[in-house]
């Protein structure tokens, strides 16, 4: 059961999306949800080269900005919280980039789930890094909320992306609270290979749920290797869905983590709120 939830709330773009997500999960769930800001502080090194009073004053000004986003970004979680009646807290975190992203991962190991906003590749932020950070050393399942998302989550259908893989395998597992909630599951399977997939085909994970008193309609797929994300999105829209369920992909480059093609495709184009888990 979910009980203890974290959201990743943006202090710099609209923050509604996320909120909106956050607060209804922690209404279905009868959960804890805190909130968390991440003030940046500004430095422009230009400016700390030449420490007049004036170049100190801006760049104070502009942290203090930030300060403001924040806080109001938190006092907009607040509101929707009480509104809806369930328990929160919601604090705000300062540190520089580097810092804060390995602060949020430790901070979000101690929670059964977190909720992050959709990064804005077309409009670049300090937070943007903080989903893909999430997914891969927290430990814990990620929530993705599309930045074009408005509303509660809705859970009338639920779209699970099987491959046999481990990362699959822990999604579908982490997503059980939300399946036991849904009218209605599928689940595809894309150029699904029984030499690869062995024991873990996707007629096998049927089995398996149906065990859990979950009935689930299989879909086999062909798609393009490169073109994967945009098929199962595809797939989304044509089933109505309300939340994929999905493994996330990646490896580390130089201390740098990269996502997998088909988990990057997910993350830039994204259409409905996802469940991703590594």
């Amino acid at each position: 059961m979910l009980r203890d939830i974290v959201v990743h709330i943006p202090a710099d773009r609209s923050s509604q999306p996320v909120i909106d997500c956050a607060v209804s999960i922690g209404n279905i769930f009868d959960a804890h949800v805190d909130g968390i800001a991440c003030v940046y502080p500004a430095f422009d090194p230009l400016m700390a080269f030449e420490a007049s009073a004036a170049n100190v004053a801006a760049i104070t000004a502009a942290t203090q900005s930030n300060m403001d986003k924040a806080g109001s970004a938190l006092d907009q979680f607040e509101i929707a919280a009480r509104r809806i009646g369930i328990s929160h807290g919601a604090r705000c975190i300062s540190n520089v980039t580097y810092d804060a992203t390995p602060l949020l991962t430790g901070i979000s190991r101690l929670y059964d789930l977190s909720i992050v906003a959709q990064p804005d590749y077309s409009k670049p932020n300090r937070d943007a890094l903080v989903p893909e950070a999430l997914l891969f050393d927290s430990g814990r399942p990620i929530l993705m909320v599309p930045y074009i998302y408005s509303g509660p989550l809705k859970l009338d259908r639920i779209l699970i992306c099987w491959d046999g893989s481990r990362q699959a395998a822990r999604a579908v597992h982490d997503a059980m609270p939300f399946l036991h909630r849904a009218k209605a599951i599928d689940a595809v399977a894309v150029n699904e290979d029984s030499a690869t997939v062995g024991e873990a085909s996707s007629e096998a994970l049927q089995k398996h749920l149906a065990r859990h008193d979950l009935s689930a309609e299989v879909q086999r797929i062909t798609a393009d290797t490169t073109n994967i994300f945009n098929d199962i999105l595809s797939l989304a829209a044509d089933k109505s869905t309300d939340l994929i369920v999905m493994g996330g992909y990646g490896h580390s480059k130089f201390r740098e983590l990269i996502l997998g093609g088909v988990t990057r495709g997910i993350f830039e184009t994204l259409t409905v709120p996802a469940l991703i888990s590594h």
